[in-house]
């Protein structure tokens, strides 16, 4: 009797490894053909294609909800998450900005957790510097459940805008909008324009990908990096003739798709 079930599961694991390995073989033969490993690859790691628009307009450098759009005056802003307290250009940027003193438009784009992890290109122009700010990694995640919660309750994002209140109330549990770890990139366009993409990194994140380099020519749409997991990205655009934002907050954005401002 022992024997018999001792048999029967040798059997049952020969059968088990034999069917792993031709699992393991069919995959290997599936990954050969472009088309199935681009869907596996935007499957797992949330890669979708996107589609830059054409024209004078800078998209998205990320997926996720809009937070704020503030305008920059003389290198300050006039609030971010410090109620009617200024915050300095160079202390949301964590890196000095050239002169003149920045004047311009901030728009905050929070990274969910469970969205599209991949970071896009603003517009077509040269990536000028890379700053990196190793500060302390705190967590985003009281933020994240009052962005889903408010967004579960259908029209009252609308009705709080409507009234003239902020969408997301997040300026008590937002700290690390000037506290975390980040990165900025200065984008400069062929006419001299200034953007600063600001990647501002979560507890879980551990660190940014990031596959530009400085002195490199970039595209509109072209992917340049990867958060692993719920992160910001804010973008900093300067004052230019005819510049005018296209998203408000509360807005879900593509990155490298919607189209946040025209110039």
């Amino acid at each position: 009797m022992d024997k018999k079930k001792f048999d029967f599961k040798v059997l049952f694991f020969r059968i088990a490894i034999v069917l792993g390995i031709l699992l393991l073989a069919g995959e290997l033969i599936l990954l050969r053909f472009d088309y199935i490993t681009e869907h596996l690859y935007a499957g797992l790691v949330k890669d979708p294609p996107r589609s830059p628009p054409d024209g004078r307009v800078i998209v998205a450098p990320a997926d996720g909800t809009v937070l704020y759009i503030k305008e920059a005056k003389n290198g300050v802003i006039p609030e971010i998450v410090k109620e009617g307290v200024p915050v300095q250009v160079n202390e949301h940027l964590k890196s000095s900005v050239e002169s003149p003193p920045f004047n311009g438009i901030l728009v905050g784009i929070y990274m969910h957790s469970q969205g599209v992890h991949i970071n896009r290109i603003p517009l077509t122009g040269k990536i000028e510097s890379i700053s990196v700010y190793n500060g302390p990694y705190l967590s985003m995640n009281s933020v994240e459940s009052k962005i889903v919660l408010t967004q579960l309750l259908p029209g009252w994002i609308s009705v709080k805008k409507l009234i003239g209140l902020p969408p997301f109330d997040i300026a008590d549990r937002a700290d690390y909008i000037l506290k975390s770890a980040r990165d900025s990139t200065l984008i400069r366009d062929a006419r001299g324009l200034r953007i600063y993409i600001t990647r501002i990194a979560d507890y879980y994140v551990g660190r940014l990908l990031t596959w530009v380099k400085e002195d490199q020519s970039v595209t509109t749409g072209q992917k340049f990096g990867y958060i692993s997991w719920g992160s910001q990205t804010d973008i900093l655009i300067e004052s230019s003739p005819g510049l005018s934002v296209a998203v408000k907050p509360g807005d879900h954005v593509k990155g490298g798709d919607t189209v946040i401002a025209e110039y």
